[in-house]
């Protein structure tokens, strides 16, 4: 599965991100670009500036087609560009808007007009690949009422019972392994590449995590557990995507602009050295232990007084404190993205 565009969401919670690198006006953020969504919802606290990171350009390009839409289009027109909403021409939304994209953005939709018109962020592999889960898997495991009622009000109690009980069968512990293994993983969703320093079960990884999480009146808020069972967000909004925090990135972007970087963490960090908030996705997976330490002095020393770094480790644990001395700091905040190892922040 050959699709460039590797993530048109970001799968980390942005909520959890925002508490822990506590943004205020005098914050200038580095941050992994991924599909633009946590980038953009920082930008409701006000921060000085806004870098965005990217290896792959058409991530870069997402990012762009979303900042976009919040400057230029309606609340509601944004949400039927994007995909959130039915709509019966987005490529008519898109052209009010494409004017103010970069060259390579511009030319790299208007070469793609399927992922204006069909919903952007249902586009990326990694959607592709929970989609396939949803709508190919999921039925064969449970039907949409079973799916309906696990995402249902409840207690603690009655949401753990139902798992238990109702949900935890032979099926669904057989085909969640196999769909969610390193090998199809690896074919569907991610790049192989990307998992070349997994050594655990990822199959059994995550699912513990699942079930963790299932049990939990957590997973009936969740907007990243609905699109995993569903296929769509429905009416759980990732925090970019709501309104009242819409008006506010609304308002940074139409005093502000964001800056794009083509290329790695270290060249961006030495290039761009006055940052001191950092989001990092989940970079430090894709590294050997050299190259993350490596990449984490360069921080260090290319970073300002007092700044904070966060990341998530999905499968690999990648700790700041093992290879500097950046001091760690406890989140007791619960993940929305429930399939990670533990998220991290670090102070310097």
């Amino acid at each position: 599965m050959n699709n460039p565009l590797k993530y048109s969401n970001v799968w980390e919670d942005a909520s959890l991100l925002s508490n822990a690198i506590q943004i205020d006006n005098n914050s200038k953020v580095m941050s992994i670009a991924a599909a633009g969504d946590n980038s953009l919802f920082l930008l409701k606290d006000k921060p000085s500036t806004m870098l965005c990171i990217d290896l792959n350009p058409i991530q870069l390009y997402v990012t762009e087609l979303k900042e976009q839409a919040i400057r230029h289009l309606e609340y509601n027109e944004f949400l039927q560009l994007l995909g959130f909403k039915d709509c019966d021409d987005r490529w008519n939304l898109f052209s009010r808007i494409k004017a103010h994209l970069s060259l390579a953005a511009k030319n790299y939709f208007n070469n793609q007009p399927h992922l204006i018109e069909s919903g952007i962020i249902h586009q990326g592999k990694f959607e592709q690949y929970f989609k396939t889960f949803a709508k190919r898997v999921l039925p064969f495991i449970h039907n949409q009422k079973k799916v309906e009622t696990l995402l249902a009000d409840k207690t603690e109690e009655e949401q753990a019972t139902f798992y238990n009980k109702s949900w935890n069968t032979w099926r669904w512990k057989l085909l969640f392994h196999i769909f969610f293994s390193k090998k199809i993983m690896g074919s569907l969703g991610r790049e192989p590449e990307k998992l070349k320093e997994v050594k655990d079960n990822v199959g059994q990884t995550i699912f513990k995590k699942a079930a963790q999480h299932l049990q939990s009146t957590a997973a009936q808020q969740n907007y990243i557990l609905q699109y995993c069972l569903t296929g769509s967000f429905g009416n759980l909004l990732p925090p970019y995507a709501k309104k009242q925090n819409f008006k506010a990135i609304k308002h940074w972007l139409q005093q502000n602009k964001i800056t794009y970087f083509l290329g790695d963490l270290e060249q961006a960090t030495q290039q761009h050295k006055h940052c001191n908030c950092f989001n990092l996705s989940n970079i430090f997976e894709y590294m050997n232990i050299q190259t993350f330490a490596a990449n984490t002095k360069t921080l260090y020393y290319n970073s300002a007084k007092d700044s904070r770094f966060a990341y998530w480790n999905l499968m690999v644990d990648r700790k700041m404190e093992d290879v500097s001395d950046l001091t760690f700091q406890a989140n007791p905040n619960k993940d929305n993205g429930f399939f990670y190892k533990r998220f991290l922040t670090y102070k310097k």
